[in-house]
């Protein structure tokens, strides 16, 4: 997304609905160009227009807390299959992490609770249909490359079951090949922690 779309998308997290001149006045930008913009997010469905005003459509309302300058920690679910000696364990195809062995995971979507993550990661990616057992722990994690901060993610450990065949590997075998946080999550012993989901209507 352009940095432009980014800011006149910040705007409607204070505005339900803007009038083109007020955008062109809070951003100071050139009416052309400003319009080029608002024509883009139409088409993507994050804008639509009302008579002369502008605002976020229905679907996009959920993109709100996502368009601060500010990133914020990506809420991944990590799913351990076994316990805290022999577990299921995948490798992975994506950066930071490439070809390092990892407890399977993905992130937590919008309107997604963590019982339909767990159900949804396991069948997309290892087509396994697994069940949400307990919630473990919650951490945070900071990636860092020498002294520079890369990524920052939360960390919502839980434990499955499954009744498909699945092959369990041993955690202290593997430890060099395992992500160092993923290792120190699968070896350690935490209790069950709750995470409420609350439904809050506005």
């Amino acid at each position: 997304m352009a940095e432009i779309e980014k800011k006149i998308l910040r705007l409607f997290t204070e505005k339900e609905k803007l009038k083109f001149s007020e955008i062109e006045k809070l951003l100071k930008i050139r009416s052309n160009k400003l319009a080029y913009y608002l024509k883009n997010l139409i088409k993507k469905g994050i804008l639509e227009k009302q008579n002369e005003n502008y605002r976020l459509t229905e679907t996009a309302e959920n993109l709100i807390p996502y368009f601060s300058e500010k990133t914020s920690p990506l809420p991944v679910i990590l799913i351990r299959i076994g316990n805290n000696k022999n577990c299921f364990l995948c490798k992975r195809e994506k950066r930071p992490f490439r070809d390092k062995l990892s407890l399977p995971g993905g992130r937590l979507l919008v309107n997604e609770s963590i019982k339909e993550a767990v159900k949804r990661i396991m069948k997309e990616k290892y087509n396994i249909n697994a069940e949400l057992s307990k919630i473990i722990s919650v951490s945070l994690e900071i990636v860092k490359r020498k002294s520079k901060k890369m990524h920052s993610f939360i960390l919502i450990l839980v434990e499955a079951m499954t009744k498909n065949k699945v092959k369990l590997e041993s955690a202290a075998k593997n430890r060099k090949n395992i992500i160092s946080s993923d290792y120190k999550l699968i070896a350690s012993k935490p209790k069950e922690i709750k995470i409420e989901n609350f439904y809050t209507k506005v």
